[in-house]
């Protein structure tokens, strides 16, 4: 007697999903398309460390901070962020800080938690960016980490001393949104917090010498980046 088309069909639902989830993340859960991904296929989630490397084939290096400054204080904190090129270099470790308002602006952030154990995933919305705190408590530098924009200089450029989750602050607020003109991702100054408008949003590559990272206000010089958990 054959088995009744209903039993099977009920069988193949249970086993499907398990057939077919091979990513680590629980059966049956999408992520939603704005989630960014590390090189390992795994979602990139809030306050955990990771390395933005290069994107581009054949290129060395990762974002780090220096201080180019060479007419003022040399001897003062690096804030300029920037590419190091330095071969098999990957920068100092960044950790991305959502906006709060990240789950209220989408319901399908539950399922996002469920599926990275319970942390907060990174999607194209307003972040803070910020280096890895220096271990030394007396470092006079050990808080010049979190990201902002400096309009002061004769271009825009991506500096250090800003605030976490200081709202009213245009310049500390990024974005990561995909490449969709090749690998990787690229970062977006956002100033107007907006998460359904493009008003105001600029996308961040290179400026000055080509290893700052700024503003380029007609897209030029965009540099894309992949993420690597930090170990």
């Amino acid at each position: 007697m054959k088995p009744p088309i209903i039993f099977l069909l009920v069988i193949s639902i249970y086993i499907l999903p398990l057939a077919i989830s091979d990513s680590g993340l629980p059966p049956l859960i999408r992520l939603p398309s704005d989630v960014i991904l590390d090189t390992a296929g795994n979602p990139v989630v809030a306050g955990a460390k990771y390395y933005a490397i290069p994107a581009l084939t054949d290129v060395e290096g990762g974002i780090s901070v220096a201080n180019l400054n060479t007419t003022g204080n040399p001897s003062a904190c690096p804030t300029h962020v920037v590419i190091n090129v330095t071969l098999a270099a990957v920068g100092r470790p960044i950790t991305f800080y959502p906006l709060n308002r990240e789950a209220e602006a989408s319901r399908a952030a539950e399922a996002s938690r469920a599926a990275a154990n319970g942390d907060a995933i990174i999607r194209q919305y307003p972040l803070n960016v910020a280096f890895e705190k220096s271990p030394d408590p007396s470092d006079p530098c050990a808080k010049e980490n979190v990201w902002k924009l400096n309009h002061e200089a004769s271009e825009a450029t991506i500096v250090t001393g800003g605030v976490i989750g200081k709202e009213d602050d245009i310049g500390n607020w990024f974005r990561i949104e995909k490449n969709i003109n090749g690998r990787g991702y690229l970062f977006n100054w956002w100033p107007s917090l907006c998460l359904y408008c493009r008003i105001g949003y600029f996308r961040i590559g290179t400026v000055g010498d080509g290893h700052q990272l700024g503003i380029n206000y007609r897209d030029e010089s965009l540099y894309p980046f992949e993420f690597v958990k930090a170990e």
